[in-house]
Formats: C-alpha cells, structure tokens, sequence
C-alpha cells in the first residue's frame, strides 16, 4: 500500500468569516426570548436595602407567619451588579432548615435564612390588588 498525504483544511482558510452568535439568533424559539424578557425584568437596578442581622429576619418572618402578614423579601444575591426584584410573597411554614414561601402569583418555593438579605412587611391591600 501507498502512503497518504492528509491535509486539513479549516473552514477560515477558504475565506468563511463566522459571524458568531449572530447565526444562531434566528434558531431562539419565542418561548425563550419571552424567558430571556422575564428574567431580564426581575432584576432591579437599586442599590440593595440594608441588610437585617438573621435574629431581625428570624422576628419578622416569625411574625409575619403568626399574623398571616405579606412580606417584601430581598435575596442577598447579586446579578449583573444589582439585587433581585423584591419577593411578594408570605410564610407558609418551616422546615428542615428551610423556609417556605407562597408567592403572590400561588407558586411556592423555599429558601435558607442566610440568603435573606432585607424583609419588610408589604402593604396587604396590594397583596389583595388583582391587577399586580
């Protein structure tokens, strides 16, 4: 048998220019661009509240837990250099170490109290208000 020359060739070397993400913008389904949209709305650009000690959360969310009160949560986490929109929701319950939520909207989810950074009662007319 003979031998082989094989020569690779990449796609540049025959003039392509890749224009990068711009050929895929065209494959991204509605869907999710309004996903895109939806989590793009829930960051603010306000500088974080102050942040509470876990002992004035603790009080809070207990309080607010006895009295079926509504609360604003702020999470201590930073995206693109900003927090989170405030959580509406109130205290469904605890435990396991984790706290468990009710939104404004029914859904429910939990979180640890070290990543709460700021909580506050909400105003409980606009927990009632439909059109929020």
């Amino acid at each position: 048998m003979g031998t082989f020359n094989i020569t690779n060739f990449t796609p540049e070397q025959f003039g392509y220019k890749d224009r990068g993400i711009m050929k895929w913008q065209g494959m991204i389904l509605a869907d999710q661009t309004d996903a895109l949209k939806r989590i793009e709305s829930e960051i603010t650009e306000i500088a974080g509240k102050e942040e509470m000690s876990e002992i004035e959360i603790s009080q809070i969310l207990h309080n607010a837990f006895v009295s079926e009160s509504p609360l604003l949560i702020q999470a201590n986490v930073i995206r693109n250099g900003s927090y989170y929109r405030d959580l509406e929701c109130k205290v469904a319950g605890y435990s396991n170490g984790r706290i468990h939520l009710r939104l404004k909207d029914g859904r429910k989810t939990s979180c640890l109290l070290e990543e709460i950074r700021n909580v506050e009662y909400m105003e409980p007319l606009s927990w009632y208000d439909k059109k929020a």
